[in-house]
């Protein structure tokens, strides 16, 4: 269908918008595999505990997506063109919690709960509790402390675990509350002091290797690091950061798994109850009552 508009002639057909064999509106942006391209982001959250801040990269096709479906909806009603900026709008707010917002949390809540997993090992603490003293072992490297402490090593296991219970506590009011309710103080603690303890021993071993040590892949590393041109403390600090990443491997892909289990299983009833009750029943009406 045509129609003249200011002297041009333009369409009024959608464009790639149509109606399939049996007469049902077929969206193309609403389709999968494309409809996917909203979920990079969560699947870039679930991997994070791998990846790292390599996740955030993960938005980008996401935002993208979520952009052209927006503009879509505001140039096209169904199969016809036909801007609305309300059409627009509920779409938005549509992509934003069921692409964005409520998928996040979906995968968030995976981790956590297959955080859990963590308790029925040996330590018993939690992956949650583990990933955050690790992250403090990485700041406790990377801020010097380690060579700072160098020779005094129950001083520096003290500061390490103030450090490690400090940043674990958090203040409502003027009660302390612990970030890991689940997890017994003495276990956490315990596996802090393991934590800076071991590494204590690590450097100890880089430093002044036995001939045991210097056939081990650490010192090779070590020794690989000086050979590319860092210096003594530098090499130490690094060897020492990817050994305790190294620690967390296993925990993270639990961590990663729990988030994409979760995620499958939310994607379909988060659009269903996001498009059908959210928008259908309460956003939508109010959204369809304004100015054009």
């Amino acid at each position: 269908m045509i129609k003249p508009v200011g002297g041009y002639t333009v369409s009024c057909k959608a464009d790639n918008h149509s109606v399939d064999k049996t007469g049902h509106y077929t969206d193309p942006m609403m389709n999968w595999p494309l409809r996917g391209c909203a979920f990079t982001n969560e699947v870039g959250e679930a991997l994070r505990p791998l990846i790292g801040n390599y996740a955030n990269l993960t938005w980008v096709p996401a935002l993208m997506y979520i952009g052209a479906d927006v503009y879509d909806k505001y140039k096209n009603d169904r199969t016809e063109y036909s801007p609305d900026s309300r059409r627009a709008l509920k779409q938005a707010i549509f992509q934003g919690l069921a692409s964005v917002a409520l998928p996040v949390v979906a995968v968030k809540i995976g981790q956590n709960i297959f955080s859990q997993f963590g308790k029925v090992m040996d330590d018993k603490v939690s992956l949650n509790a583990k990933e955050h003293i690790s992250q403090a072992a990485e700041h406790f490297i990377a801020n010097g402390k380690m060579r700072a402490f160098d020779g005094r090593d129950e001083e520096c296991v003290k500061e390490f675990l103030s450090q490690v219970t400090d940043s674990a506590d958090y203040h409502y009011g003027k009660k302390p509350v612990r970030l890991f309710k689940g997890d017994k103080k003495h276990h956490f603690e315990n596996y802090a002091e393991k934590t800076i303890r071991d590494l204590i021993q690590l450097r100890k071993d880089l430093l002044n290797p036995s001939e045991e040590v210097k056939s081990g892949g650490w010192y090779s590393k070590y020794i690989s690091a000086l050979k590319d041109g860092q210096t003594e403390s530098v090499a130490v600090k690094s060897v020492l950061t990817k050994y305790q990443k190294g620690k967390m491997l296993k925990g993270n892909f639990i961590k990663t798994v729990g988030g994409f289990l979760a995620l499958g299983l939310a994607i379909k009833p988060i659009d269903n109850f996001v498009e059908n009750v959210l928008i259908g029943k309460y956003v939508g009406p109010r959204i369809d009552k304004l100015k054009k």
